[in-house]
């Protein structure tokens, strides 16, 4: 099983606005390949604002040479032909995608996805929070975080570990466990990852932590 968990960095609120995007391949369980590639923001959305360059560290002097999303399209969307994308907290990552997308009026690319950030919060129940530095804290994942290749390293290491603790290599059966249902992205649009029903009962922990 092939899947790809991606993460975007955006210069700005606008969700058009992606400056970097993040890759890590899984294949048959292991994690095979990351990348990260800057990406010069779309004309419309170009301005950086102090708020998004404190939390990543990408100026515009470091993009400036950098493809625009559109020349970036096929290597992206090559390796987003998957049996599962996967991002952590998926809602903004898949609104990214989507946004730039319809700036340069590509076709969505199509692909089931798998939001770690809802399954967390139904496996992890008792974690205080289930953002991404507090969950790699607890599987014990030392990562640089808003890196957009480290976070989606980060991602693929938390999905790892829920279905090592529910004894699965299939993502689509742990997300039955947890009453997740996945999103899905078309040409046509998208459905969203939800949660179909409450999960009472946390996946016992399978690892040690330091």
């Amino acid at each position: 099983m092939k899947i790809t968990c991606i993460d975007f960095e955006t210069a700005n609120s606008a969700r058009g606005s992606a400056c970097s995007v993040g890759v890590a391949v899984i294949i048959d369980g292991a994690i095979t390949e990351t990348a990260e590639r800057l990406i010069k923001p779309h004309p419309t959305y170009s301005y950086f604002e102090p708020f998004n360059i404190e939390i990543h560290g990408i100026r515009p002097r470091d993009v400036v040479t950098s493809p625009e999303f559109k020349e970036l399209s096929p290597w992206l969307f090559e390796l987003l032909k998957a049996d599962l994308v996967v991002a952590h907290n998926a809602a903004f990552d898949m609104s990214v995608l989507r946004a730039v997308c319809d700036l340069y009026r590509l076709p969505y690319p199509e692909f089931d996805y798998f939001c770690t950030y809802k399954a967390a919060a139904q496996c992890w129940r008792h974690l205080e929070n289930h953002k991404l530095n507090t969950l790699c804290d607890y599987i014990g994942h030392r990562f640089k975080h808003h890196n957009a290749e480290a976070d989606a390293e980060a991602a693929g290491k938390v999905l790892l570990t829920m279905l090592a603790e529910a004894k699965t290599s299939c993502p689509k059966t742990l997300a039955g466990q947890l009453g997740l249902k996945l999103g899905k992205l078309t040409v046509d649009g998208y459905k969203p990852c939800s949660c179909k029903r409450p999960n009472k009962h946390s996946i016992a922990g399978a690892i040690s932590h330091p």
